[in-house]
């Protein structure tokens, strides 16, 4: 971690865990006077040097956490992509919280209040930002008056600073991390995969649309089933990447019907070693079936590149194939995702560059 980012505190304390300036109440009054959750760019400048520790911290944060991600996001203009590691930083603290508790342990109980208490915060942040007479400055200062809490500054002055942003994918990914903390979480079919893959990740597209912006003559309006496709394809990534490793947290993210389809079990799964995963036919065809979903995915989400502002083209075609890749990987590997983990490296990611960078610019 970069000096910048040390200087904060580690994600173990932010999102406003039992925070005594989260006031339940006063959210409620803002609500009863009818305030929405969308923001309006406000004009009250929070200070400098608070924000560039928050910063630096969501940085060092989504390094840390997703390369292939961080290498897509340095291609963005500076303003944009801090505001987009913010975003990327609260997501990924948020799948922390839940992240290895199993449904029925104590830890359970402690990550269902910690999500109450983030979403609490979260609509603090959004209603307050709204025109709540006399609480505008208040907000400024409870939302930086701490270096210990760099994830909720840094995304309090992404909310502050960028119109048009909505509490609802916020809101919406808090719901898919509930799912998470079920006893029984699997997926029927596709369309309830799709619909946790929607919140997860889907709701992130979402979140970053007002922040990169679209080009003259579109509205964040149209490029939004583009966005909500792009998270889905790389959920699904995750998911085809991560099969062994959810397995032995005893999770399993492949849905029921593909898995009878091919003649397949849960517990298949659940006990399948390299070995399974390379000579199992009908595990090849099922592993299959998702890279080919993941893979539609991305298609249509490229297709919508075309929507974006120009100077954020290149960095979201760029995420797609560095992502894609891992599927190809996933290929090479005779489908063994069980055993390992697929991975590019930087040399394959600078490779897709001329090749997106061409795409990005000319539309082939």
């Amino acid at each position: 971690a970069s000096a910048a980012a040390t200087a904060v505190a580690p994600p173990s304390s932010i999102l406003g865990r039992s925070r005594g300036h989260v006031s339940e109440p006063r959210v409620a009054s803002c609500a009863r006077r009818g305030v929405r959750t969308r923001a309006t760019a406000s004009t009250s400048a929070p200070d400098a040097d608070v924000l560039d520790r928050a910063f630096a911290f969501a940085e060092t944060y989504t390094k840390e956490s997703s390369a292939t991600f961080y290498f897509a996001t340095r291609l963005m203009p500076p303003e944009q992509r801090r505001k987009v590691w913010a975003i990327y930083a609260w997501c990924r603290a948020l799948d922390e919280t839940v992240d290895g508790v199993e449904a029925r342990d104590a830890g359970s109980a402690r990550a269902a209040t910690e999500l109450d208490a983030i979403e609490a915060r979260l609509l603090d942040v959004f209603q307050i930002q709204q025109e709540c007479i006399g609480e505008r400055g208040d907000f400024t200062s409870r939302a930086t008056a701490s270096t210990s809490d760099p994830v909720a500054v840094a995304l309090a002055e992404t909310v502050r600073t960028t119109e048009g942003m909505s509490a609802q994918p916020f809101l919406d990914m808090i719901a898919g991390m509930r799912d998470d903390l079920r006893d029984d979480v699997s997926f029927a079919d596709w369309p309830s995969l799709r619909e946790y893959c929607y919140r997860v990740a889907g709701t992130v597209g979402l979140m970053t649309l007002p922040v990169l912006g679209v080009a003259d003559g579109y509205s964040i309006e149209d490029a939004t089933d583009a966005g909500v496709d792009l998270g889905i394809a790389l959920q699904l990534c995750n998911i085809v990447r991560d099969v062994g490793e959810d397995a032995r947290r005893g999770r399993v993210y492949l849905p029921l019907a593909i898995l009878k389809k091919h003649n397949l079990s849960v517990d298949d799964v659940l006990n399948a070693d390299a070995n399974f995963a390379v000579n199992n036919s009908n595990y090849a065809a099922a592993t299959e079936e998702m890279i080919v979903l993941a893979e539609s995915h991305f298609e249509s989400a490229k297709a919508g590149t075309k929507m974006l502002a120009p100077a954020q083209r290149l960095p979201v075609l760029a995420a797609a194939e560095m992502y894609g890749a891992l599927l190809t990987k996933v290929r090479e590997a005779r489908y063994d995702n069980v055993s390992k983990r697929a991975y590019t490296t930087t040399t394959e990611k600078l490779f897709v560059l001329p090749r997106v960078a061409r795409e990005a610019w000319f539309g082939s």
